[in-house]
């Protein structure tokens, strides 16, 4: 069966919470794309949000504004990040949905090594 992600529509962020080894929940916005009854986040590969969920793949999104705030119901998920190979279409979804995506994107990409670079998640429902 398929999770409701009507509330997710038209908007511009979600809350992700991942959870840290003792089990403490901890809630960060982000953009977001979504396609197939999935979302994907882009994010860097050494930040907290992406150890945690390599430790823990069960996450907790909703629809929020820009400062976090939730304005919907927490849905129940697991997170996987996505193979390079992978990533060609997810970053199309983006530089759709956000028109500053591809500069925020190069940005940030400039002079780092592959390894370094942002890595997508694709988050499936619950």
């Amino acid at each position: 069966m398929d999770v409701d992600l009507t509330p997710f529509q038209n908007q511009k962020h979600i809350n992700i919470t991942t959870f840290r080894k003792n089990g403490e929940g901890v809630s960060t916005p982000v953009w977001f794309a979504e396609e197939n009854n999935k979302v994907y986040i882009c994010t860097g590969p050494s930040t907290f949000k992406a150890r945690r969920i390599r430790n823990n793949p069960n996450v907790k999104i909703a629809p929020s504004t820009s400062s976090g705030k939730a304005t919907s119901e927490y849905i129940d998920g697991a997170a996987q990040i996505l193979p390079i190979d992978k990533i060609g279409p997810i970053k199309r979804l983006f530089r759709k949905k956000y028109r500053m995506f591809r500069l925020w994107n190069g940005m940030f990409n400039i002079r780092k090594k592959e390894a370094e670079k942002h890595i997508y998640l694709k988050i499936t429902p619950n």
